[in-house]
């Protein structure tokens, strides 16, 4: 169910190759603890540029502990680079498509956080391999919208089971530069055992005042429906008032006047077809900021990421249903 999930590098006669981004990503959702991790690692640049990077981040947080994890930064050559897969001295994560399997480990005693874990695909993947426009540049795209997961993870001194958890993954690559005029907004939110999953998706601009319309992907067991374009509609409403974890610490100090981002408080989702419709309220509990530095140019991102509580009702292919589970929204400019 996993589709080819291939690193894309560029070609040594690529004259884009400085703008080069690949990325892997995991989310958990620990439904019995409320916990909620992301690991993402990434190649920026060039492989033959010696400022290129490999960047890891595993972050996990919790209502008792709040944010634990931090971000690790190599040099390219000094990252382990698989046909599907990187590894970092601290971070890794890497996709088996004949497993149909993702697994991501972190070691970071100091950050309070280790993690084994192992998510197999329980829906098939979708791909979009054209190139979808991204500021300047472009980007294309693979997801699973929803994994069951097997493994731990040690926050604090504390291990949590995970064998109860769900996990959403996408890898992303293409030709953009941190600082560009772009930004996206995305979710992904999970009920527990075999409830639904639903991913959201818009493309905009750095100040999030343009973009495209926005997308929503609905999961129920091996049922999926899409909702485009006018059929979704997006309020973020409220602003954030927690404390905002901003890593890594040198970038988040030279960029102080980003330390208080205005977030949204809570995300409401609204998709309708005529037939079948999608009713989602996210609620933040936590945030964190990824402040990316682009190696071939001077420029800046900055991703952040809001975790929390979600309440979804909906009728799909004639059935209805209603929960509560967990989410992600993540915010790039």
């Amino acid at each position: 169910m996993i589709g080819p999930s291939t690193l894309r590098p560029p070609t040594l006669d690529d004259a884009t190759a400085p703008a080069y981004k690949d990325c892997l990503h995991l989310n958990l959702f620990d439904h019995a603890s409320g916990a909620i991790g992301i690991v993402n690692v990434s190649l920026t640049g060039s492989p033959a540029d010696d400022r290129s990077r490999a960047v890891g981040a595993a972050l996990f947080h919790t209502e008792e502990t709040g944010w634990t994890g931090n971000l690790e930064v190599r040099g390219l050559n000094e990252a382990r680079i698989e046909r599907a897969g990187i590894a970092l001295e601290q971070v890794a994560l890497a996709v088996d498509q004949g497993a149909e399997t993702v697994t991501a480990s972190a070691r970071l005693p100091d950050d309070l956080l280790e993690l084994d874990v192992t998510a197999r695909a329980q829906v098939p993947s979708v791909a979009i391999e054209e190139r979808v426009p991204l500021g300047p540049g472009w980007f294309s795209w693979s997801a699973v919208g929803r994994l069951s997961v097997e493994g731990e993870a040690r926050i604090d001194g504390r291990g949590l089971d995970l064998g109860k958890a769900t996990a959403y993954h996408d890898h992303n690559w293409g030709r953009w530069h941190w600082g560009d005029d772009l930004g996206w907004q995305w979710g992904a939110f999970h009920a527990p055992d075999d409830g639904p999953a639903f991913v959201l998706i818009r493309m905009t601009d750095r100040t999030h005042t343009r973009g495209e319309p926005p997308a929503l992907v609905a999961y129920l067991g091996d049922l999926r429906r899409y909702f485009v374009g006018s059929r979704v509609i997006v309020r973020y409403e409220g602003w954030f008032d927690g404390p905002i974890r901003r890593i890594p610490g040198a970038l988040a100090a030279l960029h102080s006047d980003r330390a208080e981002p205005r977030l949204p408080a809570n995300v409401h989702v609204v998709a309708d077809d005529g037939v079948d419709h999608v009713t989602l309220e996210f609620q933040a509990r936590g945030a964190t900021q990824i402040v990316t530095a682009d190696p071939a140019v001077r420029g800046y991102g900055f991703i952040h990421e809001l975790v929390g509580s979600v309440r979804f009702e909906a009728s799909l292919a004639g059935e209805s249903i209603d929960g509560e589970g967990l989410g992600v929204v993540e915010r790039a400019d």
